[in-house]
């Protein structure tokens, strides 16, 4: 396959699918794991598509790396959830959440599942679990980039 054609598939992807695909899985996510994976699974069949290999024994999670995209979990919770709270741990949002001496949000108490994977409670496990200095990052554009480090190596 020429590289143009390998180009034009991904810049299409990320053009008219990929918007969908995320809007979509912030809109739809769920605890139940098999509709987040039955969302994930689009974005593997596309990373197929975009290397034309849709051999059974390649490894799709090696073509997501080669092609250097994230999960659509992964950026979720950059996109949506985190920043929130970045931006509530800067004052830059004035909500009134309880933080321990470590930087760490409380989690509000639960007494269903379904409440336990609303959007605070989610997210705050999310931040709860942040390394210090992404928390404490001066700007958002700074706190984003170490989310991307954190998410790589993660």
């Amino acid at each position: 396959m020429s590289k143009h054609n390998k180009h034009l598939k991904e810049a299409a992807y990320r053009t008219y699918a990929r918007p969908q695909v995320e809007y979509c899985s912030t809109i739809w996510h769920t605890w139940q794991k098999h509709l987040t994976h039955r969302l994930e699974m689009v974005q593997r069949s596309a990373a197929s598509y975009v290397q034309n290999d849709y051999h059974y024994t390649r490894s799709v999670t090696n073509m997501l790396r080669e092609l250097k995209w994230s999960t659509l979990e992964q950026r979720r919770n950059q996109a949506w959830g985190l920043t929130i709270l970045h931006k509530i741990h800067n004052k830059q949002v004035n909500v009134d959440l309880t933080t321990t001496r470590n930087n760490k949000f409380l989690i509000p108490h639960s007494k269903t599942k379904h409440h336990m994977n609303f959007f605070f409670p989610r997210a705050i496990r999310l931040w709860n679990e942040l390394p210090t200095e992404i928390k404490d990052a001066p700007t958002v554009p700074t706190f984003a980039s170490g989310l991307k480090m954190f998410y790589a190596f993660n």
